[in-house]
């Protein structure tokens, strides 16, 4: 009996890191159905781009937003950060061709802290991009905190059955 007890809560301590693993995975997959997440954001009759929105957002997914919209215009339509979101860590994944024709993919790293230096053109966005908000150090902090926090029940659990039985 105590063998089994001993070995359950073993494996309960092996799954520790996928609970605290739960929030990052309900920001990166928030549908549960199983389908994608798209967004349109257009009046009828313009010009429309599709942009990724991934990270640290209320809503992430796949937008068709038109052609003139910049990047906090895509976080606002996205609900605006989370928060636990680096603002002063975004990163944009875009897609170019080269002199040769061949696509190269190029990341810029954008700053919204200093949101006035910017330019229109720094914070425009282009067919195709991918941007990810990344999160702060202290999402890191509470994940370890709640990790620990876990690891100590069950330390605490098998403590006091051990004493039982």
């Amino acid at each position: 009996m105590l063998k089994r007890l001993f070995a359950f809560l073993f494996l309960m301590l092996l799954n520790v890191p996928l609970f605290a693993q739960m929030d990052q995975l309900d920001m990166a997959n928030r549908n549960v159905t199983g389908k994608s997440v798209n967004y349109y954001y257009a009046k009828p009759g313009d010009i429309t781009i599709t942009v990724s929105l991934w990270g640290f957002v209320r809503k992430p997914g796949l937008y068709e937003v038109s052609s003139s919209t910049n990047l906090i215009q895509l976080l606002s339509l996205a609900g605006g950060p989370t928060n636990y979101a680096d603002l002063d860590n975004i990163q944009i994944i875009r897609s170019q061709k080269d002199k040769n024709g061949k696509i190269i993919k190029k990341e810029l790293k954008i700053n919204l802290e200093e949101i006035v230096k910017l330019t229109d053109e720094q914070i425009k966005l282009q067919p195709g991009d991918v941007v990810y908000v990344n999160h702060t150090n202290w999402y890191m902090v509470k994940e370890a905190f709640s990790v620990t926090s876990s690891i100590a029940i069950l330390f605490s659990a098998m403590y006091y059955l051990t004493r039982i039985f």
